[in-house]
């Protein structure tokens, strides 16, 4: 078992206001509770405080990126791979950016049913569309790429084969990623050891931000420290 943390006290944290999901996040508990039990772990694991101040992270260096970079500033469609309960990552998007439809997609059909529950308010008082779609998504580029958006977002693309092939219907749209140079504890398959390796993995030919953080982890023999890697970019 490895205990992550990441020194984020310098870091300015995003918020959300939770008071507007409570209604929502208690029914999809009560369904956990009910008939997926062995999903509590999996929302324990999505509020962990790496996980969030990893998600605040981009979200921090999305913003300017899209404000002065690119050509379109409301009515944003999303893209997140691997998307998993989107929490915290729907929140952060449809409370700091003008979100008009967000893809979740992952294979894992019971997860993308509790994020329905989860994300229901802006669905539902913010009219922002949902799509949620059970594919693999190494395998799923065909479908992937007749998907029209204008950002699409990988918070973990060690997890998956390089995204070189996916570049969506919009040959404008932007990729935000992140990646880690952790091999032989984690689950990794596809890391990186630089933000320039996760540029040229995922085939960004024009790059608008770059960024590094060192995180440490606790193994069964002690301490170690890694680096977590981001880059926003087109392949246009």
């Amino acid at each position: 078992m490895c205990v992550y943390l990441i020194p984020w006290g310098k870091v300015k944290m995003l918020n959300f206001n939770i008071m507007d999901n409570l209604p929502h996040w208690s029914e999809a508990l009560h369904k956990i509770s009910k008939g997926m039990p062995h999903k509590f772990q999996d929302y324990q694991e999505s509020l962990n405080e790496n996980h969030v101040a990893a998600t605040s992270w981009m979200v921090e260096k999305l913003i300017p990126v899209v404000e002065e970079d690119y050509m379109k500033q409301g009515g944003l469609r999303v893209l997140i791979l691997n998307s998993w309960l989107g929490l915290p990552i729907v929140p952060l998007l449809c409370e700091h950016l003008d979100i008009a439809e967000i893809h979740c997609v992952d294979l894992d059909k019971e997860a993308l049913e509790l994020s329905k529950l989860f994300h229901r308010h802006y669905a539902e008082k913010k009219f922002i569309k949902f799509n949620h779609s059970c594919l693999d998504v190494p395998f799923a580029f065909k479908q992937l790429n007749m998907i029209d958006v204008d950002i699409v977002i990988s918070l973990n693309t060690e997890q998956m084969y390089p995204l070189a092939e996916l570049t969506t219907k919009n040959p404008y749209a932007l990729f935000a990623l992140q990646n880690s140079n952790v091999i032989a504890e984690m689950y990794g398959i596809n890391c990186v050891n630089t933000s320039t390796e996760l540029v040229e993995q995922a085939g960004l030919t024009e790059v608008y931000a770059t960024d590094s953080t060192k995180q440490t982890y606790f193994a069964w023999d002690g301490r170690k420290e890694y680096d977590r890697f981001l880059a926003i970019g087109s392949k246009n």
